[in-house]
């Protein structure tokens, strides 16, 4: 029933969207040519240069404002800050200290604010405190353009008008209902959160992830690895919901790795997504993973074509199959290669993987275990 009520779902955000992107398109369209009427805009191309340069200083700005929206909306609900990423500039907590680091975005997120609770609430609360945290970078950018979208319509600044149109642009399209490549607008979150859609579930378990075990150890309680086997479980075909396989990997790895590929079973491996082939990337390594604490990484049926689906697009994930290929075919040196690869690829911190504590044990597993041979 999940399933066919995802595919339902699925379409009808599709149609919304579309409709919701034509009215965006045409609320700016109609604000530009009143504003061009208005103040009598001469066309030159200095001008039109100059309002590149604008627009795109313009974006930076939206984006800072965005994600420092959802900050500030987060912490005021009580949450506290694990990393700010404005572009490839991530500011980051790593073991109680603050951080500076350049790194490329992930998954299509051009910015993004990432934050956990601190201490156990109970969910209802979650749910309402989480609608303020993501409703916090829209918000920001609508309530700074608005006003001087006004006061450029009254006094004819052409700089602030490009400003507010670019911020209102921001503002109204991370309320839409999209995902691309695996990255979830501000707006099918809160569709998500608020039951329009499927999914809250699956938001409000990763985030008690967080806030259990911030460093991705699988050091959750019982209950909340049980609650998101169960959402694992009930989102069949949905790599979203399949990519907590990614997350929950190190709790099993060491404890129970055959119940680890139970749950993985018809969940990976699948044929790609084009919206969500990276989430489906991640999901795939971890299993293989799971394959190797289970002694079964070597004997598995077919194993080689199912690291195949792989993309190369991700350089941890990349390195980490290239490991895997090598040691079933049995080529040392190739693995250790590619161990090093992977281990700096994640480095002190990773957009994906952040400290990456679990991954870099993994990876040390995986070295004992190649030079053992």
């Amino acid at each position: 029933m999940e399933k066919v009520a995802k595919k339902s779902s699925k379409k009808k955000i599709n149609w919304l969207s579309q409709i919701a992107q034509f009215l965006i398109g045409g609320v700016l369209g109609i604000l530009i040519v009143s504003y061009f009427f208005r103040h009598d805009v001469q066309i030159t191309l200095w001008s039109v240069l100059l309002v590149m340069g604008v627009a795109a200083l313009s974006f930076i700005v939206g984006i800072i404002l965005h994600e420092t929206g959802h900050a500030i909306a987060g912490k005021l609900s009580g949450m506290e800050i694990m990393n700010l990423s404005y572009g490839p500039f991530i500011f980051a907590k790593t073991n109680g200290q603050n951080r500076f680091f350049v790194k490329l975005p992930a998954m299509g997120y051009i910015g993004r604010a990432m934050l956990r609770f601190p201490r156990a609430i109970p969910e209802e609360d979650m749910r309402k405190k989480m609608i303020r945290f993501i409703y916090g970078g829209p918000v920001s950018n609508l309530v700074v353009a608005i006003p001087l979208l006004a006061l450029s319509f009254i006094y004819g600044w052409s700089g602030w008008f490009v400003f507010a149109l670019v911020n209102i642009f921001l503002g109204l399209s991370n309320l839409g209902n999209v995902e691309s490549k695996g990255a979830q607008t501000d707006g099918r979150v809160l569709s998500m959160i608020k039951g329009k859609q499927p999914g809250a579930d699956l938001i409000l378990v990763s985030y008690q992830i967080l806030q259990e075990d911030p460093q991705g150890r699988g050091n959750w309680s019982k209950a909340t690895a049980e609650k998101a086997k169960a959402v694992i479980e009930r989102y069949e075909g949905w790599p979203l919901a399949a990519s907590l396989l990614s997350t929950v990997g190190p709790y099993y790895y060491h404890t129970n790795p055959e119940a680890y590929l139970a749950l993985a079973e018809g969940r990976s491996f699948l044929p790609r997504d084009k919206q969500a082939g990276i989430l489906q990337d991640l999901t795939d390594i971890s299993v293989a993973t799971g394959y190797f604490y289970a002694g079964r990484l070597l004997t598995e049926p077919d194993m080689k074509n199912k690291l195949q689906l792989i993309d190369d697009q991700e350089p941890v994930t990349r390195h980490m199959r290239d490991t895997y290929m090598a040691m079933i075919n049995c080529d040392k040196n190739t693995a250790l290669t590619s161990i090093y690869a992977a281990e700096q690829a994640l480095g002190e911190w990773h957009p994906l993987y952040l400290e990456g504590t679990s991954l870099k044990a993994v990876l040390q597993d995986l070295l004992d275990g190649v030079k053992s041979r």
